[in-house]
């Protein structure tokens, strides 16, 4: 397999992940899976919590991941990086191709809201104690990443402006 690039976004639920991939596709023509359409079909009835549920859909995650990479030689897409399962699909997708982390980050408080004001339709609904306990696990894990993005108070000029440094490396 010729050497692909997946750039991994990783960081709390609400901290502007799916907003950053979908900038870099339309910014930089980066192609952005949003894996949670994948986690929601595999979803069923089972709980977020539910550990057969968290390997099943890590695995699905891998298998799209480089389905897609057949097609193109970089990609985008996000995660909160947490699970067992999560470290196994990181380990085995750099295993054979380059996968550049970016850490997003954004205020618990923002992190919250905007949970509660995105498009409902578009992602797993949980509830505010599972955002504040995912959130708190994410902070625990303090997942190292290659880059930091701080996403709070800036504007999508600012966010391109320094996802065009990141990418560019």
């Amino acid at each position: 397999m010729r050497q692909a690039t997946i750039f991994l976004l990783i960081g709390p639920k609400g901290s502007g992940k799916s907003f950053i991939g979908t900038l870099i596709e339309k910014e930089f023509g980066i192609k952005f899976i949003r894996v949670e359409d994948w986690a929601k079909d595999v979803k069923k009835d089972r709980a977020i919590e539910d550990a057969s549920y968290l390997k099943e859909v890590f695995a699905v995650i891998e298998q799209g991941i480089r389905q897609e990479l057949y097609q193109t030689s970089k990609l985008v897409f996000e995660s909160t990086g947490l699970t067992e399962y999560f470290d196994q699909m990181l380990m085995n997708l750099q295993e054979d191709f380059k996968v550049v982390s970016i850490g997003i980050e954004a205020g618990r408080d923002l992190c919250l809201e905007r949970v509660r004001t995105r498009d409902q339709s578009i992602h797993i609904k949980v509830s505010d104690d599972q955002v504040n306990q995912i959130n708190e696990q994410v902070l625990e894990k303090n997942l190292k990443t290659d880059h930091r993005l701080q996403n709070d108070q800036k504007t999508a000029d600012q966010i391109k402006a320094e996802l065009a440094v990141i990418l560019s490396k």
